[in-house]
């Protein structure tokens, strides 16, 4: 069997002794576009980043991995790849959760952020501002607010382990039903606007697919409460982009924390970039101090898997058209 790692930033070092567990298995290691075509050719198994299924790569990976059967994620989205176009015939599993803790870490800090204006503070700094009590009347707590929270998958659940310690109430709006750890009340999607207009903050967490496109739609944030701050940690198309500029811009709402955007990398003259009540971030929720081995954990329990001809893990698509 031969495996192609097409990753551009120097990591998994331990993968060739991971492998070591695979007698017959060949790796080869591709960083660029060229490398990759010309290492592909007879591969079975891909393992790549969201990240770099552009376009471009995509043309590659289709012309060259004829021979492809499943293709490994790294990362847990794999939007771009879908959009982007896949060889037909594949297995697809990504990385669901590996990062989850690090992306729940960073929806604390977004919230955290809006509520105690560090965007203001930062400002003043600059300056040399002493902008105590400018800012001061209008701090607010995470304590006893209202979170909501939509999505509970793993990232969605790890933010609310977190938000209990800084005693929040929390709803979830998920497909799910039943009882959820650290979850006080699930409610369906189909209640999201009611859940929108009761939320102190409403914190997106959810998969984005044809499904949840748009899902906060102009009703939900109409809906919201004029002190209410949208936090966005999965994907920019689930928002109602203009509808959340033209809240932002009129005060209808008090602010957002988002790490995502409908256009990414954002460009110039985009409103987030001035819009004073936003608090943002270049999509960076799932970075930080890196634990390969947590994912070449999950790479070779598939491996297992695929050579034992059992179900995979994490699948997300089952076989590609």
């Amino acid at each position: 069997m031969k495996l192609v790692l097409f990753e551009s930033r120097g990591r998994f070092g331990g993968l060739e002794t991971a492998l070591a567990e695979f007698p017959g298995t060949i790796l080869a290691r591709a960083s660029d576009p060229q490398t990759l075509a010309r290492v592909l050719p007879g591969a079975e198994v891909l393992v790549t980043t969201n990240r770099l299924y552009t376009a471009e790569n995509a043309a590659v990976i289709r012309a060259a991995g004829r021979d492809l059967k499943w293709i490994q994620f790294i990362t847990s989205g794999i939007d771009k790849a879908i959009a982007s176009g896949m060889p037909s015939g594949v297995v697809v599993t990504n990385a669901s959760g590996l990062r989850a803790f690090s992306v729940a870490e960073h929806a604390i800090f977004l919230m955290f952020g809006v509520l105690r204006r560090v965007r203001e503070t930062e400002q003043a700094r600059a300056t040399e501002t002493w902008c105590r009590d400018i800012v001061t009347p209008a701090l607010q707590n995470l304590s006893g607010k209202h979170l909501v929270i939509v999505g509970l998958g793993a990232i969605g659940q790890e933010v609310a382990r977190r938000a209990k310690a800084f005693d929040m109430r929390i709803t979830g709006v998920s497909r799910a039903s039943g009882p959820i750890p650290h979850i006080d009340h699930v409610r369906p999607r189909t209640a999201l606007r009611d859940a929108a207009a009761e939320a102190d903050i409403l914190l997106l967490s959810l998969i984005y697919d044809e499904s949840t496109k748009g899902i906060v739609s102009r009703a939900v944030i109409e809906a919201m409460k004029p002190s209410g701050v949208l936090v966005n940690i999965a994907r920019g198309p689930l928002v109602d982009e203009p509808a959340l500029i033209e809240a932002l811009q009129a005060g209808r709402i008090a602010g957002a924390g988002l790490d995502v955007a409908v256009a990414e990398p954002l460009p110039p003259g985009h409103p987030f970039w001035a819009l004073p009540n936003v608090l943002l971030t270049p999509h960076i929720g799932g970075a930080g101090d890196r634990d390969d081995n947590a994912f070449l954990k999950i790479l070779t329990d598939n491996l297992r898997r695929w050579r034992h001809k059992a179900p995979l893990q994490n699948i997300s698509i089952e076989r590609t058209p």
